[in-house]
């Protein structure tokens, strides 16, 4: 009797490869949504910590300067800003950054913009709301000299394709409050 001898394969073929290449377009494909949408949540927490930090940082000012301190933002973009309330910056729509003693400008995390309402938000295309962008600025806070705030506001921010999310500010208190995209998704008629 003859002993068979086992041969040895040195490479794959090419039919291997292909099906290895056709899964790992398949994951991949299935993947990146998955992915960028991770992403954008990430990013609209990371401005929504972002918003409530300049928010305590407008208070801070109002009660250290014994005079009103506002936190507006340009309608349409990510940007803010964070001057006194009788500041000239406030006649101006400059978007350029700017960090100084009675000037803060800055703008939120890529792809994430403020409005006045979230349909605003949820409307803006993939290039955000380029035609409304800009304008004038428009407020978030103002703070008084005791650390209460002029009036009750509700401003929203997000990006496009993500529920927003709301900051509400409370005049008599000063209190800031964050709600996530499920609640304010409820509210929405």
């Amino acid at each position: 009797m003859r002993a068979t001898k086992k041969s040895m394969r040195p490479a794959y073929t090419l039919l291997e490869v292909m099906c290895v290449v056709a899964v790992l377009v398949m994951i991949s494909a299935i993947g990146t949504p998955v992915m960028q949408t991770m992403l954008g949540s990430a990013r609209i927490s990371a401005a929504g910590d972002m918003v409530r930090a300049r928010l305590a940082d407008t208070r801070s000012k109002a009660l250290d300067n014994g005079r009103a301190w506002r936190l507006g933002f340009l309608p349409g973009t990510g940007v803010f800003q964070l001057a006194p309330d009788d500041s000239q910056e406030w006649d101006g729509a400059a978007q350029d950054p700017v960090r100084q003693d009675d000037l803060i400008r800055d703008e939120l995390p890529p792809d994430v913009i403020f409005a006045l309402n979230a349909s605003d938000i949820s409307g803006a295309g993939a290039a955000g709301a380029a035609g409304a962008a800009g304008g004038k600025w428009e407020m978030i806070a103002v703070y008084q000299w005791d650390g209460s705030a002029l009036a009750d506001t509700t401003t929203y921010f997000g990006k496009a394709g993500i529920m927003p999310m709301r900051i509400n500010v409370r005049s008599l208190t000063g209190a800031v409050s964050l709600e996530v995209p499920a609640i304010v998704k409820a509210d929405q008629p």
